[in-house]
């Protein structure tokens, strides 16, 4: 960029600031300055019609960026923070963009505070979509860690795919104590948030073709002839479905007051587990005890559909502190992880419907540097050996959230399963986490994702879903919209979420219940579409052959057949997309009560 443009720019982005804020007071100390490649283009442009700026920021972001992970931070425009902030902090970033020249269904931006050195932690990292009028958004976000004065960054990151943006009315305002993040109205909207968006029917019409059929029922006498008028109740008890969550074993088994509220919560809301980190390797071997004592406790109260998570995670910072002296010995460590498989795998073969066989290979590849990729085969190997019944998974993050900045990602996930499936790897399913934060991807850009990688032919599980965001009514609208897209889709068998109350969540904001227990909106989502709109409860009266029926979500189910003599009798049963009509007779029924005295 000619020196003149840079400093024109550093003027007029740090003349938006000035007077709007209480961090960025001066231009003079407050400077942006642009970074990226020489056929990235960035100007000044005067702008019409808004009351809070005259001027924008165009920049273009061109074809031909890297594919790694750096793609994203290729093209940024950032400026150092001049004041003293401390953790804790609320700050409001407050800015319009609008899009000029757009790749896809829409352009994108990601909004970054930052430490200005390694690590580079993260108070805010906000992918945001670009429309293509001006939009309006305010993101709230706590300062993670003190800063002095040009300790931390606050920057536009512009790598994605080919497109022409302008960004304008920039404020960034440091919060009184008194800030309540409830408050605001992001702003924010995601591709198929809107109430008509088409997609909604296309998944309804999914729903009631994968996830119900016919429940037919054929009532008989003890001569197996038909008994007209009968009223028939018919109560579902669980979902076919896995809708779970991860779990702490300590609180399963613990006496507290948290405790028994935990336990109480999860039989409410969910029907499928996943032990957060009990049966991780380190976890697993500091306490075997109980985490084999909460397994067998949850299947006890009737959860038999549980993952196990995980076998292997090999990254040197999730496995055992010895493993480090062994990394000089490949021999000696391939042992130490093929014996940790077969004793785990063995200790609780039948138990786990699910075991995530290795957790984000991707991301984690240290012991994949000494032991090659070939050991990612041999790890399901003696999985499937350890324990013959157990489905075996992938598992990786970052593959349908923040997707924009991560396709290089996807690729890489698709391709080592189908080089898993091509070496022989008994594999069964892969593992989509499911981690959002602001960056909520469009609904139908997700189905695309999800139908590329249901050509693998594998079951797929999304293991690990939570949504780190302050703005609850946007939490609540992604987390109906992405479980129902999921729920519809046909390759999806499972949903779990990573935890579920305030009190036990790796990231509090995720949860769906308060530390008080109260149920937040995403929590109210989550209940009315499981346990209402796709809970099937029905009251029918037999035909003069006896016969009735309804469309019924696969599941289990108790029935109830009430005669006009007041005689009934109850059965459970279970309803697949197989189930053939059930018939039932009434030669056992249950005699009515004798009237009272």
């Amino acid at each position: 960029m000619h020196p003149h443009l840079r400093a024109s720019v550093f003027l007029f982005v740090a003349t938006l600031l000035k007077g709007q804020t209480s961090i960025f007071t001066s231009p003079d100390i407050q400077p942006f300055s642009y970074s990226g490649p020489a056929t990235s283009r960035l100007e000044i442009v005067p702008v019409e019609g808004q009351e809070e700026f005259s001027q924008a920021l165009r920049l273009r972001t061109p074809d031909g960026l890297p594919t790694s992970s750096a793609r994203e931070y290729s093209i940024r425009v950032r400026a150092l923070v001049p004041t003293v902030l401390t953790k804790g902090d609320w700050v409001l970033a407050t800015f319009h963009v609008r899009a000029i020249e757009r790749t896809n269904e829409t352009a994108q931006v990601k909004l970054n505070f930052e430490r200005a050195v390694s690590p580079y932690t993260k108070s805010l990292s906000a992918l945001l979509p670009v429309p293509d009028s001006w939009k309006r958004y305010q993101i709230p976000f706590q300062i993670a860690e003190s800063y002095q004065p040009r300790e931390a960054y606050f920057d536009f990151w512009l790598g994605y795919d080919p497109q022409v943006i302008e960004i304008g009315g920039v404020k960034i305002e440091k919060q009184l104590p008194t800030f309540n993040v409830r408050d605001i109205d992001t702003g924010y909207i995601y591709q198929g948030r809107e109430p008509d968006a088409e997609w909604r029917k296309q998944a309804a019409e999914r729903i009631d073709q994968i996830r119900k059929a016919d429940l037919k029922l054929n009532i008989v006498d003890q001569n197996d002839q038909p008994i007209p008028n009968a009223k028939v109740e018919v109560r579902m008890k669980r979902h076919a479905f896995g809708f779970g969550t991860a779990v702490a074993a300590q609180a399963l088994l613990g006496q507290s007051p948290d405790d028994e509220k935990y336990r109480d919560w999860f039989f409410k809301l969910f029907n499928q587990a996943v032990f957060e980190n009990d049966f991780k390797w380190p976890g697993f071997e500091s306490n075997r005890t109980r985490a084999l004592q909460a397994l067998d406790w949850l299947r006890d109260q009737g959860i038999t559909n549980i993952r196990g998570h995980n076998l292997v995670w090999p990254g040197l910072q999730y496995l055992p502190r010895d493993i480090p002296s062994l990394m000089d010995n490949a021999e000696a460590l391939r042992q130490r992880v093929n014996n940790h498989i077969r004793d785990i795998a063995s200790e609780t073969q039948g138990k786990f419907r699910d075991w995530d066989v290795v957790n984000e290979p991707i991301t984690n590849r240290d012991l994949q540097r000494i032991l090659g990729d070939e050991a990612l085969v041999e790890w399901f190997t003696v999985a499937r050996e350890s324990d013959p019944t157990a489905r075996l998974f992938i598992n990786e993050y970052n593959i349908i959230p923040n997707e924009a900045a991560y396709r290089a990602k996807q690729d890489e996930y698709f391709r080592i399963i189908e080089w898993l499936k091509e070496r022989g790897a008994p594999i069964d399913g892969l593992g989509e986490q499911g981690h959002f934060g602001q960056s909520l991807t469009g609904i139908d850009r997700a189905k695309q994702i999800l139908d590329r990688f249901a050509t693998l032919g594998l079951v797929i599980q999304v293991t690990e879903f939570d949504i780190d965001i302050h703005d609850e009514k946007l939490q609540a609208d992604y987390t109906r919209d992405y479980l129902t897209l999921c729920f519809s889709h046909p390759a999806i068998d499972s949903f779990l979420m990573w935890g579920f109350w305030e009190g036990r969540h790796w990231k509090p904001n995720g949860a769906i219940l308060r530390r008080d227990w109260s149920l937040k909106p995403n929590g109210e989502a989550w209940r009315d579409l499981i346990y209402k709109q796709w809970w099937t409860n029905a009251d029918l009266t037999t035909s003069d052959d006896g016969t009735t029926q309804t469309r019924a979500f696969l599941g289990d189910y108790e029935i109830k057949i009430i005669l006009d003599d007041g005689r009934t009798k109850t059965l459970q049963t279970t309803l697949t997309k197989t189930s053939d009509p059930i018939t039932i007779k009434l030669d056992e029924a249950t005699p009515p009560l004798p009237p009272a005295p």
